[in-house]
Parts: structure tokens; C-alpha cells; sequence
């Protein structure tokens, strides 16, 4: 469940291990159904879920070297410092849907989309709204991401970084959880995640947690590029085995 930080050398959770055998894979298969165990897989965002997807975009930083208004240095620093203190993440890529088009036009004076609306020598000062961050508020931190789609002179909606700052407000949904009888209501009494929405009120990020900001071409191909997907999809993947044993394991019975 762990290894020696090349930092610390320190123990830390193998869910921020960078693969680079068959061994350290297997490493991660295993960790990460150790994990699933606990809740039979029905808990898709676990913690080492988001460790997952932090390994794996630090494992692609390089992909924003050169590039605009890009930072991969604070990707890389951030992880080494989520990996060392062992923070628990959520994260919030899903842009409000206003209408049914398939892209999204801010009309409005006061932004509905989280967008950057300045920035200073501190930082950049985010307003609006982001969904769908699952255990939002239950976190340690929150990690920002744009989504695909973002036209070329909508540079203010294309950004990424982590925040734990004041100004940030999660609006949940109705909880699952909220049954009378663990008896009746086995899985959702016991496995409720959360979904929140996530409002942003001028919330200013300091230069050094930005990732990037107002690069259209990094905030569309990013996720697709990097190595997101494929670390991601292992975890998933070795989740649901977990998932799938327990669900057999009751048809059985």
C-alpha cells in the first residue's frame, strides 16, 4: 500500500506511484482493489482515484513546457506535495448547461461559468459556477479543470488549478444517505458520495497553483493528450473487477 518517496524517502500511498515496470503496475492493480475492498467498489471516488489522476498529469507535465501561459513546474510541485502530506482531492471540469447547444456562450453580466474575470500580481481571480465535484466540501482541496470544447476567443473559461481558499461555496444535492432503515437501503445508506455544485465569489489563485490559464488549446487537449485516460481507466477497471465480484458474489447467494 506504499513505497519510499524519491523525495522523503519517506513512506507514502502507492496510489501517487509512477509506473515504469510490469511490477509497479501490478503494485497499483493491487492497491487499488485493497481500497475497492472496503466499500465492495461502489465508491468511485475513493481517494486514491484523484492521487491517480494527479500521478498522471504530473507524469505529463512536460506536455505544457513552451507552451502559453502554461506552468508544468506547478503541476510537478504540487503533486510532490499532495503525494507527502497525503491530501484527499476532489475535482470540478463540468461547465453549468444553460441550453441544449452543444457549446456554451456566456450572455449574461455576471458570469455563470466559472471564468477568469482578472488577474494581478497574486494571481488570477475566478467567478462563477463549475459542476459536478463529487465529495465537494469533504475534501482537502479542490482541482479545477476546463472542459474540451472551449472556442478560440473564449480564453477566459480555459484554465486549471488546485484551491483550498475562502470564497469557494458547495451546493449539494439531496442526499442518498437519507433513508430510515440501513436494512432497506444497504448501499446508498452507507456508500453516499455527494455531488455538489461548486460557486466561485472572486476567488483569487496565487501564480504558483496555476496551471495554465487562458490557453484554449491546452484546456481541449490536455485530458486527451496526457496520460489522464489510460492511468485512470486502470484504476476504474480495477475497481469494477472488485465491483463485479461483489455483485456476482450476491447473485450467487
Amino acid at each position: 500500500m506504499t513505497y519510499r518517496s524519491p523525495a522523503s524517502k519517506e513512506l507514502v500511498g502507492t496510489s501517487y506511484l509512477q509506473p515504469k515496470t510490469k511490477e509497479e503496475l501490478k503494485k497499483r492493480r493491487e492497491m487499488t482493489q485493497k481500497w475497492a475492498q472496503l466499500t465492495h467498489g461502489m465508491m468511485g471516488r475513493s481517494p486514491d482515484y484523484m492521487n491517480t489522476v494527479l500521478m498522471a498529469f504530473a507524469s505529463s507535465a512536460e506536455l505544457l513546457r513552451g507552451e502559453e501561459n502554461c506552468f508544468p513546474e506547478n503541476i510537478v510541485s504540487y503533486y510532490e506535495y499532495v503525494r507527502e502530506h497525503d491530501l484527499s482531492l476532489a475535482h470540478t471540469f463540468i461547465d453549468p448547461q444553460v441550453n441544449r447547444t452543444q457549446f456554451y456562450y456566456e450572455q449574461n453580466k455576471e458570469p455563470i461559468a466559472a471564468k477568469i474575470v482578472d488577474r494581478n500580481n497574486k494571481g488570477i481571480i475566478i467567478q462563477g459556477a463549475k459542476l459536478l465535484a463529487t465529495q465537494g466540501g469533504m475534501t482537502d482541496e479542490l482541482l479545477v479543470l476546463s472542459s474540451a470544447g472551449i472556442q478560440g476567443k473564449e480564453k477566459e473559461f480555459a484554465f486549471s488549478f488546485p484551491s483550498n481558499t475562502k470564497g469557494i461555496k458547495f451546493i449539494c444535492r439531496e442526499s442518498f444517505a437519507g433513508k430510515d432503515s440501513t436494512f432497506d437501503y444497504p448501499l446508498s445508506s452507507r456508500f453516499e458520495e455527494m455531488d455538489t455544485i461548486v460557486v466561485f465569489g472572486r476567488v483569487l489563485v496565487p501564480w504558483n497553483r496555476v496551471f495554465f490559464y487562458k490557453n484554449v488549446d491546452m484546456s481541449n487537449t490536455f485530458l486527451s493528450s496526457s496520460s489522464f485516460s489510460a492511468f485512470a481507466l486502470h484504476q476504474v477497471t480495477s475497481r469494477r473487477i472488485i465491483k463485479t465480484e461483489f455483485v456476482l458474489g450476491i447473485v450467487q447467494s
